[in-house]
């Protein structure tokens, strides 16, 4: 999906260069001027153009004192520019995220897309008939200097209205290699209907809403909020027509 606006302008600031460098790609595949510095400690505003840029991707692994800092420095310079926190080091999710973040407003928070672990399925209702794609993605390994990740398209179709539920196989996500061994894997998901882009972290098979009282975490826009509400995740497909 290519974004309404080609040329604007993204900073993805994290810690993995091998993550940066595949995101960059993405996005520039997407129509994004995007740059990337894993130099997260460095004069961030001296050696970019943080006056021209629409948005900024901050890593969770950069220190929240840091974090702050950035925001402050490049928000003086920029009060209308995007802080996005990454959910994941994962290339194509932070990509997505960046997609969703622009195109917020083509959302519907009444018919966000929602994941039920009892039966491993995300449910969605369409009010008129709508292209869906859904995509999980999770981390494969968590040995430094970079995490290596995988996903998995389980739905790209047109869809009629009504209620849906999409299950995820088993099998998805396998453990995370850690370097103390195996863990159960964080995973993430994105649901595209239509326009609107969904983005959301399931941990353990459990829905992380990242909320703070009672209202999911949005990236930030200095002034103002940028609404990009986060919710739930999963997959071949089975309908219910209203």
């Amino acid at each position: 999906m290519t974004t309404g606006n080609p040329r604007r302008s993204v900073l993805v600031i994290g810690a993995s260069q091998r993550v940066l460098d595949d995101c960059v790609a993405a996005l520039r595949d997407l129509g994004y001027a995007a740059q990337a510095t894993n130099d997260f400690s460095s004069d961030i505003t001296g050696r970019f153009d943080v006056a021209n840029i629409d948005l900024v991707s901050l890593g969770h692994l950069i220190p929240p004192d840091r974090k702050a800092e950035l925001k402050e420095q490049i928000g003086v310079i920029n009060p209308q520019v995007i802080f996005l926190p990454s959910l994941a080091g994962i290339p194509g999710l932070i990509a997505s995220q960046v997609q969703e973040a622009f195109t917020a407003d083509r959302q519907d928070p009444t018919q966000a897309p929602a994941y039920t672990p009892g039966d491993r399925s995300i449910h969605l209702t369409l009010a008129d008939p709508a292209a869906v794609k859904v995509t999980v993605w999770w981390r494969t390994s968590l040995i430094p200097p970079d995490p290596k990740s995988d996903s998995l398209v389980l739905l790209d179709d047109w869809l009629a209205s009504g209620d849906h539920a999409i299950p995820v196989t088993s099998h998805i996500p396998p453990p995370t290699v850690t370097p103390t061994g195996l863990r159960p894997a964080e995973w993430f998901a994105t649901v595209q209907v239509g326009a609107a882009i969904y983005n959301f972290s399931i941990a353990a098979g459990q829905l992380q809403q990242y909320q703070q009282l009672g209202h999911a975490r949005q990236p930030e826009r200095r002034g103002g909020r940028h609404p990009a509400p986060i919710n739930r995740s999963g997959a071949p497909i089975f309908s219910k027509r209203s």
